[in-house]
């Protein structure tokens, strides 16, 4: 081509010169619209700024109603009209224990108040509230709802709020008030959303001017007096009488400035925000900027967002091209995608075997709530980076169904063939895991399409054959996948029996509570016993936990079965004190659902005080593999020692644990998994010498942690005698005894208890 030949401008070009020349016409229109508006702009700017500080204020006041009323909202669920009129308390309070599992998650406590000001409380017990002001005035109250002020709570001893809900006879008298308490630092989350520039502060205080939000928490349930004589008569009583208002004063820090408040409706609080006056300082500042400057900002912005249009616009095109195919996150096929390329692959290669797997990511809910959603994120794009790179080496098929779901499609020569690839990049997947910054564990489900199946299953019935291997994936991260089968049938009705008959039998007591006696292996004496729980079925007969509990800890109901559970042990032990039998510590454990300390506690212990026994009978077992942070476990341990509780870590050395984790939660005592015990084990009963060493090593580091060692599933002598040379404290297993039911229990507690 000539260096001189004609060149052709392409349509994009066009359209940018186009854009370029409209820009300097407009231009010429800012400099003339600048010079006649700028001045007065900058005069109305005060107001302007006053205005909308005005405007946000009641806005975030609406937010504040809002959360407000979504808690009378809750409580209002369970108001039963016919129940609450009934006057009759002992019905009252079964059904606030019944039901205080669908209240929200931020109540303390939920409890219903009679005319004698007696409360009865969602935990089970009962507590005399007369002399509560907020109770004393809301009998008075002619109004369906009310908030108290800030409060310090007998109860849970902490700083709370009460909402309220009058009960009226037909005749409008009050003749009782259901109430929930709620922890003042929940609102914190209130501030923390309600910001105004960086140098912005909020507070909301209640009737009486005491703080229920301040940045300083040693505010919270105080009044404040500014320290300057000018504005000594601007005090949170002050703001908490006049509402609505703007007025000049002083923060905590002596810093000038200007707080507005507002009054929160249908509530007695108020919300104020406070603005440093050196804020307006700032506005008066803009004046002296250079109308050159201006203007050449203005050009460039407009330059800028001229082009940025140009490009935008073809970027989106393009993007709504690429979400239709791909993921956002991941950048991997969709699923519609996906089930489209799988049906055309199958539908070329009749005669070929293929391999379908369904995988995600063990507890994702619970990271998800404990890291947030930018972690949870980042968790789903690192494993999608894994899976890709594997199934790209086979040439299969990949794509990010929803949440942390991903299916693979890959054709293969043989079952056989195909697993034992599958184990080695399990191997390989499990080091690159490792090296996330959060720990997180996948789960596979599996099928295999052959040709000579009569069936021609369509994608989307493979792809639920694969999801529903995955749900019967057991918590053994040695063998994290299923492989779909016909006899999987059986288990899905199985499942179905236990969902469908869990409450009933939850009610009926079909749920039986064993003891295994923990035995020291210094003198043989049992020294504890651990609490497990089966299900005696009417229809199917006996079940195994292995059965029944991790359908529960998917759906929830094994919360239920744990109090159920603490209730059977603490009455067990009530019972043989009053009788003057003996009794050794007991042990129950707490599922891997309980990730809220305050309210397990509080639940917790209002179940632990009915019963007339020491704290030092009981162990609270938590499990290893548990989906909650280090934060929130080594929380909910300092909680059950304040309690006087013991604490074991159960199951250590299934998961991922740490010599940093165990230096962070203060545990008192560590319980080995049986498989340590049961994969060391040869023919003819005795510990491997590799296995040994290894073991050794464990109870050496509890020794240095100055922790106490059990291990579970002894039920060999050489077992026995190998834990006993290496100095283990205690053990529990078959070679003692088999759970057992209370009557054998206590025959083998009497047997084996020192004279």
């Amino acid at each position: 081509m000539s260096f001189f030949s004609k060149k052709v401008i392409s349509p994009n070009k066009v359209k940018f010169v186009s854009l370029l020349t409209v820009s300097g016409l407009v231009m010429v229109l800012v400099f003339v619209l600048t010079s006649v508006v700028m001045q007065q702009s900058l005069s109305n700017a005060e107001n302007q700024y006053m205005r909308s500080c005005s405007h946000i204020l009641d806005g975030y006041s609406s937010a504040v109603r809002f959360y407000l009323k979504n808690y009378r909202t809750s409580l209002s669920s369970i108001y039963d009209e016919n129940l609450f009129r009934s006057e009759d308390t002992e019905r009252i309070h079964r059904w606030l224990m019944d039901n205080k599992q669908f209240l929200d998650d931020d109540f303390i406590s939920v409890f219903y108040v009679d005319k004698s000001f007696k409360g009865y409380f969602s935990q089970g017990f009962t507590k005399d509230l007369s002399g509560r002001d907020y109770l004393q005035e809301a009998f008075h109250l002619n109004s369906d709802y009310f908030v108290s002020d800030v409060l310090h709570s007998s109860v849970s001893d902490k700083m709370i709020f009460v909402i309220g809900e009058p009960v009226f006879d037909s005749s409008r008298k009050c003749i009782g008030i259901l109430c929930a308490s709620i922890d003042v630092r929940i609102l914190e989350r209130m501030r923390q959303v309600i910001r105004i520039g960086e140098s912005s502060s909020v507070y909301i205080v209640d009737r009486t001017g005491r703080f229920l939000v301040h940045p300083d928490r040693n505010y919270i349930g105080k009044t404040f007096i500014p320290k300057s004589k000018k504005y000594q008569d601007i005090t949170s009583i002050t703001v908490a009488e006049n509402g609505d208002d703007v007025v000049e004063t002083e923060d905590e820090n002596g810093v000038p400035i200007n707080l507005f408040s507002t009054k929160i409706k249908n509530c007695s609080w108020t919300l104020a925000v406070a603005f440093p006056k050196s804020e307006f300082g700032r506005i008066y500042s803009q004046q002296n900027v250079d109308k050159a400057l201006i203007l050449l900002v203005s050009f460039m912005l407009l330059l800028f967002l001229v082009s940025l249009d140009f490009v935008v616009s073809n970027y989106f095109y393009k993007k709504q091209f690429v979400e239709i195919i791909y993921d956002p996150l991941t950048k991997l096929m969709t699923r519609s995608r996906f089930e489209k390329k799988v049906a055309m692959v199958m539908r070329h290669n009749p005669k070929k075997k293929f391999m379908l797997v369904s995988t995600d990511i063990k507890g994702f809910k619970f990271i998800n709530q404990n890291y947030g959603e930018i972690a949870a994120d980042r968790m789903v794009y690192y494993y999608s980076k894994i899976l890709n790179n594997i199934v790209s080496d086979v040439h299969g098929l990949i794509c990010h169904g929803y949440a942390d779901n991903f299916y693979m499609f890959i054709k293969v020569e043989s079952v056989f063939s195909a697993m034992r690839r599958f184990r080695t990049e399990l191997k390989s997947m499990s080091t690159e895991i490792k090296n996330f910054d959060i720990p997180f564990f996948p789960k596979f489900g599996i099928v295999f399409l052959r040709p000579y199946d009569k069936k021609k299953y369509s994608v989307r019935e493979l792809i639920g054959m694969a999801s529903f291997a995955k749900t019967t994936v057991k918590d053994n991260v040695l063998v994290p996948f299923s492989i779909y089968n016909m006899r999987m049938l059986g288990k899905v009705n199985e499942q179905h029996y236990i969902e469908t008959h869990m409450e009933a039998a939850l009610k009926n007591g079909e749920f039986v509570v064993l003891y295994q006696p923990k035995v020291s292996l210094a003198d043989d004496r049992i020294v504890g016993a651990e609490a497990l729980v089966r299900w005696s079925t009417p229809d199917i007969g006996f079940l195994v936990p292995d059965k029944f509990i991790p359908l529960f800890e998917r759906n929830g109901f094994i919360t239920k079965l744990d109090f159920y559970v603490y209730e059977k042990v603490f009455l067990f032990l009530d019972k043989q004190i009053k009788a003057g039998l003996p009794v050794v510590p007991i042990s129950v454990n707490m599922s891997r659902n309980h990730n809220k300390p305050d309210r397990f506690m509080s639940e917790f212990m209002g179940l632990f005080k009915k019963y007339n026994i020491p704290s030092t009978l009981i162990q609270v077992e938590i499990l290893e593999r548990s989906v909650m942070d280090n934060n929130t476990m080594r929380e909910v341990t300092d909680c059950l020692h304040s309690a006087g509780f013991t604490v074991a870590m159960d199951d250590f050395g299934s998961g991922e644990s740490s010599l940093n984790m165990l230096t962070k939660i203060p545990v008192d005592i560590l319980k080995f998994d049986k498989d340590f015990l049961s994969s060391s084990t040869n023919e003819n009963g005795c510990i491997n010498e590799k296995s040994a060493k290894f073991i050794q090593s464990l109870i050496d580091m509890s020794k240095h942690l100055e922790k106490e060692t059990i291990f579970e599933g002894v039920e060999t002598k050489a077992q026995r005698d190998f834990l006993r040379s290496i100095k283990c404290d205690q053990v529990q297993g078959y070679f003692y005894s088999k759970p057992l039911d209370e009557e054998n229990f206590i025959k083998f507690l009497s047997s084996h208890l020192p004279l």
